[in-house]
């Protein structure tokens, strides 16, 4: 019940679900039809401007730490999943904007800074296809010369407490751990790891608020991925606060 109310409110406060509702007022209102366009105009400059959402999610992101700043050596990796799909017909990753995820955990174990890696995802969709993506990423991880041995699977997780709930069956939550996420994800990957007593620091990856070039362009005109970085913060920040009342 609660994975699919979740599943619910992340549509609801998707930014395209506001402006297609506002353009639907507008059509289906007869006095305010102007008044709405306008709100829906201003809105859509708002949400597409890629400089704003940068700077608002610079806010909710948690720093970044450089690899040099990792004093110690840890046991396990702790890979948090929603960072690639996968097409079964040609058994091929495609790899989305948090794809650094899983890439600065094999980086992380080639220099020795984590012994072994857990790759927590199975699959978050409402409706189950049963792809999982632990078991798919376990075969690109042999691929990438990291050692059988060293990669440990959770596949049946489809949220961030559950990574949390699940990983603890399979590892012990006082081991040395490193949890690897995205920035924009950490707080609430904090919060569910915490929760469950586990003993870890983070690494947090595809920081979003670095030091960037600010062109004109940036800073002015609208981009339209900056609508989906605005759903990934709403995003977040909702399942935090869920979160926080449930748990």
């Amino acid at each position: 019940m609660f994975f699919t109310l979740s599943k619910i409110l992340s549509f609801l406060f998707k930014p395209i679900t506001w402006l297609i509702l506002l353009m639907v007022s507008a059509i289906l209102s007869k006095k305010k039809t102007k008044k709405i366009v306008t709100y829906t105009l201003i809105l859509f400059t708002i949400l597409s401007n890629e400089f704003i959402v940068d700077q608002v999610s610079g806010l909710w992101e948690m720093p970044a730490i450089k690899i040099n700043q990792l004093q110690k050596k840890y046991d396990y990796g702790i890979i948090l999943g929603g960072f690639s799909s996968y097409n079964p017909e040609d058994k091929m990753i495609n790899f989305n904007e948090h794809g650094d995820r899983l890439i600065s955990a094999i980086k992380l174990y080639n220099l020795g800074i984590i012994k072994k890696i857990i790759v927590s995802g199975g699959n978050g969709k409402l409706i189950n296809n049963d792809l999982r993506e632990a078991i798919w990423s376990y075969d690109f991880l042999i691929n990438m010369k990291v050692n059988p041995k060293d990669i440990l699977i959770e596949s049946n997780s489809r949220n961030t407490i559950e990574n949390a709930v699940y990983t603890k069956e399979i590892i012990n939550p006082l081991s040395q751990s490193l949890l690897i996420t995205s920035s924009l994800h950490m707080k609430r990957a904090i919060f569910c790891f915490e929760k469950n007593n586990f003993n870890f620091d983070y690494y947090a990856t595809d920081i979003i608020n670095f030091n960037r070039k600010k062109s004109i362009s940036y800073i002015l005109l609208p981009n339209i991925k900056s609508l989906e970085k605005w759903e990934d913060l709403i995003h977040e920040i909702i399942g935090y606060l869920v979160y926080q009342i449930k748990y």
